[in-house]
């Protein structure tokens, strides 16, 4: 009962804080108000399951219950559109697989609605949940050819995704700038690697702590994308592109 009442002191905090704040941080606050809530509140089913059944079966219990009460949340006028999140100390409870296939469900559409690729990543388990999420901006949306600075839909892409990442606070992030192979290699890797301080940038200007994120490199054209299977020439312009690796915290 405790952990729900702090659930509710917690929505109030953060709608008290989000008087006077810009539009972007609104729906960042919004989306992890509800992740923190609904972990707190299913807290109190886990401690209640706990006393009911054997460690494997309470685990089982706490996931179904947390997509269950996700898949409501989602469903409401109000949260259309939102990037339903996990608050902390949701990470524990049901394991890092679970947290980022749960990531994953709840961004993809959002993430393809603005153009970004969500794809998992690493070795997937048997319940298909994934080691990390690895999402992609296509630099021919965000970024001038040969310049590094986000342009108008590059801008929303990053807005979108930092807040997807505010509302799953137990992961830590890698991001990395791609080029094309056009012109010096050593400039490809500088141009790669002032896409990769930009996005950071702006990720952490939607409020991401900065302690959140591991590295940011620049990989020139030495990584090619990979499109239905097929790695691209290194000169095709679909090089251009940022990739933000999502992975676990600690």
């Amino acid at each position: 009962m405790k952990q729900i009442t702090a659930g509710f002191v917690t929505l109030s905090l953060f709608s008290s804080l989000a008087c006077g704040l810009s539009e972007n941080t609104k729906r960042m606050i919004a989306s992890v108000s509800i992740g923190c809530a609904a972990g707190l509140a299913l807290g109190a089913v886990y401690d209640e399951a706990a006393r009911k059944k054997d460690s494997k079966n309470k685990s089982n219990d706490f996931q179904r219950q947390i997509k269950e009460s996700l898949t409501r949340e989602k469903k409401k006028p109000q949260n259309k559109g939102k990037i339903v999140g996990l608050g902390a100390g949701c990470l524990a409870g049901v394991g890092a697989g679970f947290y980022l296939n749960t990531m994953y469900d709840n961004m993809k559409e959002e993430m393809a609605a603005q153009g970004i690729k969500l794809e998992k990543g690493g070795v997937i388990n048997a319940n298909g949940e994934p080691e990390k999420l690895i999402a992609t901006m296509d630099g021919g949306l965000a970024f001038e050819d040969g310049q590094a600075e986000l342009k108008g839909k590059g801008k929303e892409n990053i807005d979108k995704l930092a807040e997807a990442l505010a509302a799953y606070p137990e992961t830590k992030i890698n991001i990395g700038g791609h080029a094309n192979r056009t012109g010096a290699e050593d400039v490809n890797v500088k141009l790669s690697q002032s896409r990769a301080n930009t996005a950071k940038t702006a990720i952490l200007d939607n409020g991401v702590e900065a302690k959140r994120i591991s590295e940011v490199k620049g990989f020139g054209s030495t990584k090619p994308a990979i499109v239905n299977g097929k790695e691209l020439k290194p000169e095709d312009g679909a090089n251009r592109r940022v990739e933000v690796e999502i992975l676990p915290a600690g």
